[in-house]
């Protein structure tokens, strides 16, 4: 059985999802599903406490830190040093990166046994059915990472099937507020199966500021706003950030009351419940059609 340190929440999840969780033996201190990996000893640690940080305070934080460190969390090398892992996951490079690969290929290099270090940086769906079978594959449990991949597919065929020739209504994913940022990468793919059209950001790129004038000027059907890494109760403390501007009451979707918050890492993360949030967006978008999601992962928004 081989060992592993995930430094990566999305990994971690996938690891649990094929029944490798008991490999798992260090994880990242933002590794918070399922439950049980917060029982496992966290390897890094943050370079500061969101917690009681504002939106805007976060975001420019984080810009700091990348510009200061390279990455957003502290790697306690010592404590890999003591897990023996045979396997190290980690994030490939972003423009917020975790950890830093760099350091992360140093230390990797450095420890004994030398683990396999294998890197995530999904972009399209592809690459989310990609990783979780390279995950499976190196943890032993490529068949179990096979079916979860069929699962998710027939879940993805199932709605893309239900919602064939729905009128595409124009939506707007906010996954961040002060500033405001797009989601990106596989998320408009997410929404195009649900029967949406993205107007902010396309398949495959990376998350992007939007300013508000534009943001009003598409004046959009539906508005979903699911932060990363925030809960639907987070964002609800924080929407106001996006309720307090000037034309907000004025926006088709809030008009026509279609707005929806939601659980970030449902749609963010690159994980299994990735089907979850797919399947909310087809409620959202087609409630006569799809039926209504937990209210966890995606929720109407009363004002």
């Amino acid at each position: 059985m081989r060992r592993v340190v995930s430094l990566f929440p999305t990994a971690t999840e996938i690891a649990f999802a094929i029944g490798a969780g008991e490999q798992v033996v260090g994880v990242s201190h933002a590794c918070d599903y399922p439950p049980e990996a917060k029982q496992r000893q966290a390897v890094t640690k943050a370079r500061f406490d969101p917690s009681d940080m504002s939106s805007c305070e976060i975001h420019e934080y984080k810009v700091e830190l990348i510009k200061k460190f390279g990455s957003l969390y502290q790697l306690d090398e010592s404590a890999l040093w003591g897990m023996k892992a045979k396997v190290l996951f980690t994030q490939g490079p972003t423009d917020f990166s975790l950890v830093s690969l760099q350091g992360v290929r140093a230390t990797a290099e450095g420890l004994n046994p030398r683990p396999i270090l294998l890197i995530l940086n999904p972009r399209h769906l592809d690459d989310v059915f990609d990783d979780h079978s390279r995950v499976g594959f190196v943890l032993g449990h490529l068949e179990e990472a096979r079916e979860i991949v069929l699962q998710m597919e027939r879940r993805l065929e199932a709605v893309e099937k239900a919602l064939r020739g729905v009128r595409r209504q124009s939506v707007a994913f906010i996954q961040w507020m002060d500033p405001p940022i797009s989601a990106g990468f596989w998320v408009p793919q997410l929404i195009e199966l649900a029967g949406g059209r993205d107007i902010l950001n396309t398949a495959g790129l990376a998350p992007v500021a939007v300013s508000w004038e534009s943001l009003r000027k598409k004046n959009p059907d539906v508005i979903v706003v699911a932060c990363e890494d925030m809960s639907v109760e987070r964002v609800r403390y924080e929407i106001r950030l996006l309720t307090d501007r000037p034309g907000w009451r004025q926006l088709k979707a809030v008009k026509r009351g279609l707005v929806f918050l939601g659980d970030g890492r449902c749609f963010t993360r690159a994980g299994p419940r990735l089907t979850d949030g797919l399947e909310a967006l087809a409620w959202a978008l087609n409630p006569n059609l799809y039926p209504r999601p937990a209210q966890h992962v995606l929720q109407l928004f009363r004002d």
